[in-house]
């Protein structure tokens, strides 16, 4: 004898299909997630944010790195004197660069500056068009260059408006001062 094949009837087909679409469109609860899962979620999330931090203090250590070693490639040690108008050397109020004492402020020091920079003279690439010679390993500049100056353990933006003849052979930096009681003649660390 044959048995009969058991077939359903459409609305239970329906009605499985309709709780199975139910069931998948529902969100997945953590509650279901097994308890492992998550910790092992937790404990990969710690491991990257290791890694992160460790690249971002090694990111910082190369770029620290970095502008030290900048800084000494680009520094160098000379010794700086003063000058002031009638000092003896024809030194008028007027810088080689055009400006002179009546566009320039005076700091607590004495000293002119410009735009809040101390105002210097040096061995300049505009000497060089008169025929000065350079000694080897004096640095020069153009007119308005900026330079930082350690002067005393203290940092001081410094802008060259002015050139010196003697610093063509020195390397010295002149600072511009109001008169002889504000001189100043000291080792300096300039920064370029």
């Amino acid at each position: 004898m044959k048995k009969k094949k058991y077939k359903l009837r459409k609305w239970v087909k329906v009605s499985i299909l309709v709780l199975f679409v139910f069931l998948l469109s529902q969100p997945l609860k953590k509650d279901y997630i097994s308890k492992s899962v998550i910790k092992r979620e937790n404990l990969l999330t710690k491991q990257e944010k290791v890694i992160i931090a460790e690249g971002k203090v090694e990111e910082k250590l190369s770029t620290v790195q970095e502008h030290v070693m900048r800084d000494l490639q680009h520094s160098y040690t000379t010794r700086m004197t003063s000058y002031y108008s009638n000092d003896g050397y024809e030194t008028g109020s007027i810088t080689g660069s055009g400006l002179g004492v009546d566009d320039f402020s005076i700091n607590e020091h004495g000293w002119y500056t410009y735009q809040g920079k101390l105002v210097i003279a040096t061995a300049t690439d505009y000497l060089l068009k008169y025929g000065y010679n350079l000694s080897e390993g004096v640095h020069t500049y153009k007119y308005y260059d900026e330079l930082t100056l350690t002067i005393d353990g203290m940092d001081y933006p410094a802008i060259v408006l002015d050139s010196c003849g003697s610093s063509m052979s020195n390397g010295r930096i002149d600072l511009f001062v109001t008169d002889k009681e504000h001189i100043k003649d000291v080792e300096i660390v300039v920064k370029e």
